[in-house]
């Protein structure tokens, strides 16, 4: 039997489900956390993350940006685009468990309907079928739902590889690693060197087409900073805190601007310049 797919079913659907979140929402949330201050960059062990940070624009300038370049002028982009969809469906598992953590029940529900409309009239998540029938994006992982519940950033870390990072969103990180779909091959029946294959070829992809999707914000900031790790730093804090904010300004959330390091600045620091947080 096929299923039918309609705007007016869904809404209907979501409307009910969502009164009924509602009312149990009412019992368990008294009062939703504030959403988390805005913090200055706190970094007790710059010298080991500078480090890293070397380390990881070595391999950066040698291995990713070479294959990432070679991948974007390669690959066509309706494929760039259906690969971008593919990886974003997947983080579903995040998103729903940090919409929960948070309280929003009805951007849960918005998540959930893109995940189902998507695996299925979008040929496992390479359309994004959802957006066109008014359900958007909204990034979300376990680091912004501690934030919102006024979990601290924590000391700032730079891991190897994936880059700027602190305590708190490292550790959301090792939450929606857990929760990603790609890892529960392990729990299957394929054999070791299958897993193992299927695993590392999806990062890999996952890895190149990521980098690409920043060359132009990462040249950019290379050329315009005199400090390029103080740069990421500043950048890394201010783009966590729009999303944490859901993009507020510091009237609507009662809070104070951000304060990045000084070799940063709004205009320059739109796109993340790390690869973690959308891994």
């Amino acid at each position: 039997m096929r299923v039918q797919y309609s705007v007016s079913s869904f809404s209907s659907f979501r409307r009910s489900i969502l009164t009924a979140i509602s009312l149990v929402s009412i019992t368990l949330f008294t009062a939703l956390p504030a959403q988390a201050e805005v913090e200055e960059p706190y970094d007790p062990i710059e010298p080991v993350n500078r480090a890293i940070f070397d380390f990881n624009d070595t391999v950066d300038i040698y291995v990713l940006e070479p294959v990432a370049r070679s991948y974007r002028n390669n690959v066509p982009d309706f494929m760039q685009t259906g690969i971008g969809n593919f990886f974003r469906n997947l983080r579903y598992p995040s998103y729903l468990v940090s919409d929960i953590i948070q309280g929003k029940f009805e951007q849960a529900l918005d998540h959930t309907g893109r995940f189902l409309i998507n695996s299925t009239v979008g040929v496992l998540g390479f359309i994004d079928v959802a957006e066109d029938w008014g359900l958007p994006d909204h990034q979300e992982d376990f680091g912004i739902g501690l934030a919102y519940n006024g979990v601290p950033h924590g000391p700032y870390l730079v891991i190897p590889i994936l880059g700027p990072s602190s305590v708190r969103d490292g550790f959301g990180l090792i939450v929606d690693g857990f929760l990603d779909p790609i890892g529960w091959i392990g729990y299957s029946s394929l054999s070791a060197g299958t897993k193992v294959a299927i695993a590392a070829g999806t990062l890999g992809v996952k890895l190149v087409h990521t980098r690409a999707g920043l060359l132009q914000a990462i040249e950019a900031a290379k050329e315009s900073s005199v400090d390029y790790y103080l740069f990421a730093q500043g950048a890394y804090y201010q783009h966590r805190h729009g999303l944490v904010t859901d993009g507020k300004d510091e009237d609507e959330i009662g809070g104070d601007e951000v304060t990045p390091s000084e070799e940063a600045t709004p205009e320059t620091t739109d796109a993340p310049l790390d690869t973690a947080e959308q891994m």
